[in-house]
């Protein structure tokens, strides 16, 4: 099979279960949902101390992870019915179902987070006017608008290569969850030990990139490279799934 007929076949899948319609709805509800009581809270009590990427946090934080779930999903559901036989017979060079579910997959994180973005922004800026603090003209909002995108589409890269490598959902969706939401969590704040590692843990530097705007004492580097790091790291766990997809059995 062909990249693009590999490509199309996953468009497919996509289209055709219902997973991924039900994550689309949660981070849909998630991000504006909590934009509209950002909004209204801003709106009674503008001085919140809330900045731009809180606005923001329904989709960057929350959706963000159910879209890495959707990603597991995309994955170990095949592994679960047992067609990833009949995928990897269609494709026998298996990077390539890999490749084309991070472009399926991807595409949709980056075009849904990038709308949701703006969308957000505007239900804040409507239900909060001045009180929001920010134009869709400035550094930041545009930051936002054009990093949570990207922000996402690493998000699942890391959850197909989790995916592939541990091939079950509960147990790929634990690790990401842990690791994400507690693990790192924890170490950063460990005594003596969490300044030392706390810069070099990979979902904090990703999230840092939305969250901060200047170098950090605490980092080695400003937020731009913090994305580059995620990116890395991403890019690591992805690699290491192709590797071990081709030589293990379906």
């Amino acid at each position: 099979m062909t990249p693009l007929a590999t490509v199309n076949s996953e468009y497919i899948k996509l289209t055709t279960t219902r997973s991924p319609y039900w994550c689309a709805a949660v981070v849909v509800a998630l991000s504006l949902g909590i934009s509209v009581l950002i909004g209204a809270v801003l709106s009674s009590t503008p001085d919140t101390g809330l900045g731009i990427a809180d606005y923001l946090l329904g989709l960057n934080q929350f959706g963000v992870i159910v879209l890495m779930i959707m990603a597991v999903l995309a994955v170990t559901s095949e592994y679960r019915f047992g067609t990833i036989r009949t995928t990897f017979t269609a494709t026998p060079r298996r990077r390539r179902v890999l490749i084309a579910k991070a472009v399926v997959f991807g595409g949709l994180a980056v075009v849904l987070s990038a709308v949701l973005a703006v969308i957000s922004l505007g239900v804040v800026k409507a239900l909060a006017g001045s009180s929001s603090n920010f134009s869709f003209g400035d550094a930041d909002a545009l930051r936002q608008i054009w990093g949570t995108p990207i922000w996402a589409l690493l998000c699942v890269i890391v959850g197909l290569g989790v995916g592939a490598l541990i091939r079950h959902t509960a147990g790929a969706v634990v690790i990401i969850l842990v690791w994400m939401l507690v693990a790192e969590s924890i170490l950063a704040v460990l005594p003596k030990v969490g300044p030392e590692i706390g810069p070099f843990l990979p979902f904090r530097n990703g999230s840092r990139f939305l969250t901060s705007t200047a170098s950090s004492p605490d980092y080695h580097w400003n937020a731009y490279v913090s994305l580059a790091y995620f990116a890395v790291f991403a890019a690591v766990v992805f690699v290491a799934a192709i590797a071990v997809v081709e030589r293990r059995d379906a």
